[in-house]
C-alpha cells in the first residue's frame, strides 16, 4: 500500500512541475553559416517586433516562408524578386524563389521583407507544387511605412510584409509565382 502511494505522489509531483512549468517549444535555429538563414533569422526579429499582429500567426501556423529582402520596381508595369526560406515545423526544409509582374496604376520602388504562413500541411504544399499565385494588390509605402497584408488566413495562408525601404503606390494586378526546391536530404 505504501509502495502504491508513493508512486502516486511522485506521479502527481511531476504532473504538477510540469503543469506549472510547460514544456518550452522548440523554434527554428538558424545555421550561422548560412547567409540566407542569418538573414531570414534577422527578418523574423524584426517583424516580431514592428508588426505585433503577426504574433498568433508564428504560434498558429504549420510552416511559413520568410524572404529576408524582396525588391520591386513599378512605373506603369513593374516586377519583383527575392530569395527565401521555407521552414516547416521549426525545421528550414528548402529554399524559395518569388518573382512578380505587375500591370495597373504604379510608380515607384521598394525594398521589404516578407512572411508567407501555412495553415496546415495542404497549404504548405500547395506552395511546393508551385501552384499558389496571388493577384490583385493595393498599397502606399512612404520610407519604411506601409499598408499591406492580410488580416487573418485566407486559402490557408496568412501574409505578413514588412517594408523596410521604399516610396511606391499602386492599385495593379498582379501574377506571382514561387520556385520551391527542397535541401537535399
Amino acid at each position: 500500500m505504501k509502495r502504491k502511494k508513493s508512486i502516486l505522489l511522485r506521479t502527481l509531483t511531476v504532473v504538477l512541475i510540469i503543469g506549472l512549468h510547460p514544456i518550452a517549444s522548440a523554434q527554428w535555429q538558424a545555421d550561422s553559416d548560412d547567409k540566407l538563414q542569418v538573414k531570414a533569422a534577422q527578418a523574423i526579429d524584426n517583424i516580431k517586433t514592428k508588426v505585433e499582429r503577426s504574433h498568433p500567426f508564428f504560434e498558429d501556423a504549420y510552416a511559413y516562408a520568410i524572404w529576408p529582402g524582396i525588391i520591386r520596381v513599378a512605373v506603369g508595369f513593374g516586377g519583383a524578386y527575392g530569395k527565401g526560406l521555407v521552414v516547416e515545423q521549426d525545421k528550414a526544409v528548402g529554399t524559395v524563389k518569388y518573382w512578380q509582374f505587375s500591370s495597373g496604376i504604379q510608380a515607384g520602388a521598394k525594398n521589404f521583407s516578407m512572411i508567407v504562413f501555412f495553415k496546415d500541411k495542404e497549404s504548405l504544399e500547395s506552395l511546393q507544387r508551385g501552384e499558389m499565385q496571388f493577384a490583385g494588390q493595393a498599397g502606399v509605402d512612404l520610407l519604411t511605412m506601409g499598408a499591406h497584408g492580410t488580416p487573418g488566413y485566407s486559402a490557408g495562408v496568412a501574409i505578413i510584409p514588412l517594408t523596410k525601404l521604399g516610396l511606391m503606390a499602386e492599385f495593379s494586378a498582379s501574377g506571382v509565382k514561387y520556385n520551391y526546391k527542397p535541401y537535399s536530404k
